[in-house]
């Protein structure tokens, strides 16, 4: 099986290719020349020198001709897209080029797909943060309302995908996962590797806000497994399956900021002080997904609990950095 990737060098990116390495699945790799050394120490996919085992192809998604070219040649029988611009404040700098990234680069493979590879699918990861502005729990058939350019973006992603399927017959289904968490993830950012970060280093927990915001999570190896199951289903002649669908995947565990933080402090038998903020933040306070449509519709479920994956990361980190 011929796969190609985009966002490889991301978080679920470098724990996707070890899984199709294994399957023996040949890996095409699409980055960009931005994707600068001074990323690579905080990427999975260069840590592991999976450049080396994969066949990398460096071109501009934005650029159609190129994008054209490589898919008529190739003919992938699946298309991976996780390419996003994820950094917050670098999408607020960069409205215009965040949404080209995850708008143009979407268009540009579709077309390229329905042009010259119509047999291949196409699984296009968004977010849950598409969502914002509505009340929990999300459900895939919700009114989006965007108020930030990234969710713009990721919204016309999704829109892109569905209307190719539904006008032109492409293979395709969306992806919109919780907030995914385990090992390899150096987003110090996020909320759980900066918690166990500041265990390991024995630092005061300070948070951003009162801790009251409540967040969804999904173990990142379940992650991976839901590409497993989605090309399987989609690949199955004897199963229906309605292309340009979405569908989300979470734990379905909707937890606050200072509950997570206090759960990983248990799980570490560690009694560092935390912090909390009296900012008022900009965020979403609430994210919830309903998971209903994957249980029914791909007989989907979680294999790891949060606490199962908060200690197989917890082990990561302690490993990682007894190692710096």
């Amino acid at each position: 099986m011929k796969i190609i990737l985009t966002g490889a060098t991301g978080f679920l990116g470098g724990w996707l290719i070890p899984k199709f390495l294994d399957k023996s699945y040949e890996l095409i790799v699409l980055r960009t020349s931005q994707t600068l050394i001074k990323y690579q120490s905080d990427s999975q996919y260069f840590i592991k020198e999976y450049n080396k085992l994969c066949r990398e192809e460096v071109l501009n998604l934005l650029d159609f001709t190129a994008v054209e070219k490589l898919i008529k040649e190739i003919k992938p029988d699946v298309v991976i897209h996780m390419a996003a611009i994820g950094d917050i404040s670098l999408t607020r700098e960069n409205p215009k080029y965040t949404y080209e990234v995850s708008s143009n680069s979407t268009l540009n493979l579709l077309e390229s797909i329905r042009l010259h590879s119509p047999n291949t699918l196409f699984l296009s990861h968004t977010t849950d943060k598409i969502y914002g502005n509505n009340v929990v729990p999300f459900r895939e058939d919700m009114k989006l309302d965007p108020s930030h350019i990234y969710e713009a973006a990721k919204i016309s992603q999704e829109y892109l995908t569905k209307i190719y399927a539904e006008t032109y017959g492409v293979r395709s289904a969306l992806i919109r996962c919780g907030n995914y968490f385990g090992g390899y993830d150096f987003n110090f950012n996020r909320i759980i590797p900066y918690v166990i970060k500041s265990v390991v280093e024995g630092k005061k927990i300070q948070l951003r806000s009162d801790g009251t915001f409540t967040r969804d999570f999904l173990y990142i190896k379940d992650a991976v497994l839901i590409n497993d199951l989605l090309i399987d289903r989609m690949s199955d002649s004897n199963k229906s399956f309605q292309y340009g669908s979405a569908f989300n995947f979470s734990l379905e565990v909707q937890i606050s900021v200072v509950e997570i933080v206090k759960m990983i402090l248990k799980l570490c038998k560690s009694d560092n002080e935390i912090e909390i903020s009296s900012n008022n933040i900009r965020e979403t306070k609430d994210m919830f997904l309903n998971c209903d449509k994957a249980r029914k519709e791909l007989n989907w479920k979680p294999k790891y609990s949060l606490e199962e994956g908060l200690i197989e990361t917890i082990k990561f980190y302690r490993s990682y950095f007894s190692k710096t």
